[in-house]
C-alpha cells in the first residue's frame, strides 16, 4: 500500500509540474487546464484495473482467494468508447458507461473456481435514477434515502455467482429506512466527535453493506478450489483512494 502511494504521489507531481509548465512557459491556461482534467480522467480504467486485481487478491473467505481476471487493453477500449459516446450523446450514454464497466469488472472476479457475472442495463439504470432524482425533489429531499436503497438493491440483484451447473442469487434486503437511520447517525458521529469517529462511521457503512447481502444458491463451499494468485501492486488502489474514483 505505501510504494502503491507513493506511485501515485509521482504520478500526481508529475501532473502538477506540467501544468505549471504549461501556465508559466507556453501561458496557456486554457490548455493548462486541459491537460490537468485528461490527465486525471485518463487514470481512470488504469486505476478501476489496478484496485479489482490489488483488492481481490487481497480478499480471502474460508482460505481461498478471490482474483480479478480482466484484461486492461480490453478496459481501456470499453471505457474510451463509453466516453466518446457519453460527450457525443451530451452524457446521456454515461449509464450505459457506468454499467457496462460493472459488468466487465464483475464478469472477471473469481472466488477460487466460482465466476461472477452481473445483469446491470444502462437503460434500467438511467430510469431508476430518473425517477429518484425528481421523487427526491417533489419530497424535498426525502426520498434520497429510499433512491439509495433502490440503488443499493440494483448493485445486487444483479449480481450471480457460478460454479459448473450450480448458482448463487444474490439480493438486497435493504431498506429506505435503514438507510435513513445509517446516514443519519453515521453522520452524528462524525460531527459529534469532530471527525475523529469517521473510522467507526465507516465500519458501521460496511457492516450494514454486508448485513444487507441476502445469498441463495446451491454452490457447495467446501468443492471450491482455490485458482488465484497473489498481485501486490496497490497503485491502482492508491489511485481510486487518492483521486476519489468510486469502484465500478
Amino acid at each position: 500500500m505505501f510504494r502503491g502511494f507513493i506511485k501515485v504521489i509521482l504520478f500526481y507531481i508529475a501532473v502538477m509540474i506540467s501544468y505549471t509548465l504549461l501556465l508559466t512557459v507556453i501561458k496557456s491556461p486554457l490548455l493548462a487546464i486541459l491537460f490537468l482534467y485528461l490527465a486525471i480522467f485518463a487514470i481512470i480504467p488504469f486505476a478501476i484495473h489496478g484496485s479489482f486485481r490489488y483488492r481481490m487478491s487481497r480478499t480471502s473467505y474460508r482460505g481461498i482467494r478471490f482474483g480479478y481476471r480482466g484484461n486492461r487493453n480490453e478496459l481501456l477500449k470499453k471505457f474510451f468508447k463509453g466516453v466518446f459516446f457519453t460527450i457525443i450523446t451530451l452524457g446521456i450514454y454515461s449509464a450505459w458507461l457506468q454499467m457496462n464497466i460493472r459488468k466487465f469488472t464483475h464478469k472477471n472476479i473469481r472466488y477460487g473456481d466460482v465466476e461472477f457475472s452481473n445483469n446491470a442495463n444502462g437503460g434500467d439504470w438511467i430510469l431508476l435514477n430518473l425517477k429518484g432524482y425528481f421523487l427526491t425533489i417533489i419530497t424535498l429531499g426525502i426520498y434520497t434515502f429510499w433512491w439509495q436503497s433502490e440503488i443499493f438493491s440494483y448493485y445486487i440483484d444483479n449480481m450471480r455467482m457460478t460454479k459448473g451447473e450450480q448458482r448463487i442469487k444474490c439480493s438486497s434486503t435493504a431498506t429506505g429506512g435503514g438507510f435513513f437511520e445509517l446516514l443519519i447517525v453515521n453522520l452524528l458521529i462524525t460531527v459529534f466527535t469532530l471527525g475523529f469517529g469517521k473510522a467507526w462511521a465507516d465500519m458501521r457503512t460496511q457492516k450494514f453493506i454486508f448485513s444487507n447481502v441476502k445469498m441463495e444458491g446451491d454452490i457447495n463451499i467446501d468443492e471450491i478450489h482455490q485458482t488465484e494468485d497473489e498481485y501486490k501492486n496497490a497503485f491502482g488502489d492508491d489511485a481510486m483512494d487518492f483521486f476519489e474514483i468510486d469502484l465500478a
